[in-house]
């Protein structure tokens, strides 16, 4: 019987796997030799050690902006542990800048393809209708999503680290259901875990197209703005701290009542969505998993055992 007082969560890494409990977190990467490397960190979220944060919307942009940095973080350290690079210096201001170039280019081109692109594209439809005009543009950054996810899973690294992924949510699994963290326990559960990060990226896009449908129609309507793809994309790229905010609500709320039979049918389509992004793990796929996970626990005092 699943344990309500046992939490985590984590990320896939290359060759590793990020873990992060109550009161901290640690990554485990393997390394070319076979070994594997642990580092760890204790951390309280902001939201925790400062209860005026915890509130709506303030809680959402906050953990999720943590997060985002943890995770990229960890991803940087994993790839300097696996290929033996030592980037990670401090007063490295050419990897810095480096790092920091690549980081912007990426969310540039992220922005250009799943934002604007779409924009453009029923723009020349010539469609009348704001509504349609909109849910049509919330469809189409759909569906790129999902050719996006298929694209980048048929890459053999990328493979590779939703395998790692895959091993993250089968010991999350054992964890939360009071199993002995060992290979053999966590080898028998799912991949697909309801409290993911591709189920938060999935209600985001289902809220988006349904938040953007409504909200573009009355700010184009009532402020009588002129309809150009430019001014779709900026309205859309205001508007997006909002969207992320309140998907974050979205998940807290369906966490809260994952029970309910509601609930579960609403967040089925997020569990599809972990097919593409999850994948069976090996078996030391999933030891570097395990000691991830028993290392962020010490934090708590637990030693990832039942």
């Amino acid at each position: 019987m699943e344990n309500k007082k046992r939490k985590a969560g984590g990320q896939a890494l290359i060759e590793g796997v990020l873990m992060m409990a109550d009161n901290g977190y640690a990554l485990s990467v393997r390394k070319q030799d076979g070994t594997i490397v642990t580092e760890s960190k204790p951390f309280t979220k902001l939201v925790k050690r400062n209860k005026k944060l915890d509130f709506f919307p303030l809680r959402g942009i906050v953990t999720f902006i943590e997060t985002l940095k943890i995770g990229f973080d960890s991803l940087n350290r994993s790839a300097d542990i696996y290929y033996e690079t030592d980037s990670n210096k401090k007063n490295d201001l050419k990897t810095f800048f480096e790092t920091f170039f690549t980081f912007i280019i990426a969310i540039l081109i992220g922005f250009a393809i799943f934002l604007y692109l779409p924009i453009q594209l029923v723009q020349l439809l010539k469609i009348g209708n704001q509504f349609y005009f909109n849910l049509l543009i919330g469809l189409i950054r759909f569906i790129f999503f999902i050719v996006y996810l298929l694209l980048i899973s048929q890459i053999k690294d990328i493979k590779r680290i939703f395998m790692y992924h895959g091993a993250e949510h089968k010991t999350v699994f054992a964890y939360e259901n009071g199993e002995e963290l060992t290979v053999e326990n966590t080898k028998k559960y799912s991949t697909k875990h309801p409290r993911c990060g591709t189920s938060f990226l999935f209600i985001t896009l289902a809220f988006a197209i349904i938040f953007y449908s409504f909200v573009d129609t009355i700010i184009f309507s009532v402020f009588k703005i002129a309809n150009t793809p430019l001014n779709r994309f900026i309205n859309h790229i205001i508007f997006l701290p909002i969207v992320a905010t309140i998907s974050y609500e979205l998940l807290f709320l369906a966490e809260k009542f994952s029970k309910n039979i509601l609930i579960k049918i609403l967040i089925y389509p997020g569990l599809l969505f972990q097919y593409i992004t999850t994948k069976e793990p090996t078996d030391d796929m999933l030891e570097v998993s395990i000691t991830s996970l028993k290392e962020s626990l010490k934090f708590n005092g637990e030693d990832g055992n039942a």
